[in-house]
């Protein structure tokens, strides 16, 4: 029987919006995924005070004069953020659209791919975004070149933890897509019961669309990538509720018959006190 092509029935999309795993589900275990964007920090960005970007010190037991002597002065710092915007446009026909799907197809578009290209601008620096992977002030520091991911992640974790005026939180490492099978090859990580991905030391890793860029936005050999490590980051948007939705008489062209939406979300990403930096040949160990 031949198929009636101007009799199919409108259905909606099947199935539940499951992004990827990536730099959203770590910062939202680590209760750093803030939905709310403070007023005018989407336009002038965010700046918040932490004490935790150097380990406490030690001294000798025998008396001292003064507290100068301990080494006693501002541990402080300040962490800067400046934002960026996530656009999510729709070019479609009009025919069978109304208020409610082009609502939906909006949103549907904007979950499903708003963490990856977060990632990619993160790692980036691109459209203002600071703090950021490359394209950093300070640059991020080289920890030493990796023969292999499991040389990479050593020299990353040593870097940051390692020391004594290291940072003594968890951090995160970076990873681009195209590390992620030597990370899981070399048994170098491992998933908790929380579903994130950890080192043998418990740094939690992102797998993202990260560019895999260097400190200066150099491109790696082939056979290469940049793997990078950094304090606690944190996530600023603006919350679901509040992303507006165009209304679509305001968005059909009735010349055309085409609907042409956008909607935007506003952004700040930032890590706390140091990030470094591991060029990494992707063999299997």
């Amino acid at each position: 029987m031949a198929v009636l092509a101007n009799q199919r029935v409108l259905v909606r999309r099947p199935g539940v919006l499951t992004p990827p795993y990536g730099l959203f589900t770590v910062t939202r275990a680590m209760g750093t995924l803030i939905d709310q964007m403070p007023e005018v920090a989407g336009q002038g960005g965010i700046n918040y005070q932490t004490g935790v970007c150097e380990l406490p010190t030690g001294y000798e037991t025998n008396c001292l004069p003064d507290l100068a002597d301990k080494g006693v002065g501002d541990p402080t710092t300040i962490i800067t953020g400046d934002p960026f915007v996530v656009l999510t446009q729709l070019s479609c026909g009009s025919v069978g659209m109304d208020q409610r799907l082009l609502t939906e197809m909006m949103r549907e578009r904007r979950l499903a791919g708003e963490q990856s290209i977060v990632e990619n601008i993160f790692s980036t620096g691109d459209f203002g975004a600071a703090e950021s992977l490359s394209n950093n002030t300070p640059a991020a520091v080289d920890a030493g070149a990796g023969a292999n991911v499991v040389a990479a992640i050593s020299n990353l974790e040593d870097a940051l933890y390692g020391g004594t005026a290291a940072y003594g939180l968890t951090g995160v490492l970076h990873v681009p897509y195209i590390a992620a099978a030597y990370l899981s090859e070399a048994h170098v990580i491992w998933r908790d019961n929380a579903g994130i991905w950890r080192t043998a030391a418990g740094t939690p890793v992102v797998i993202g669309n990260y560019a895999g860029t260097g400190p200066a936005g150099e491109a790696p050999a082939a056979g290469t990538t940049y793997l990078y490590i950094t304090g606690q980051v944190s996530i600023w948007r603006t919350p679901e509720s509040a992303v507006f939705e165009p209304n679509l008489s305001q968005v059909l062209d009735r010349s055309t018959n085409q609907v042409n939406a956008q909607s935007e979300r506003e952004y700040i990403v930032t890590f706390e006190c140091a990030s470094f930096y591991s060029l990494t040949t992707l063999v299997v160990v």
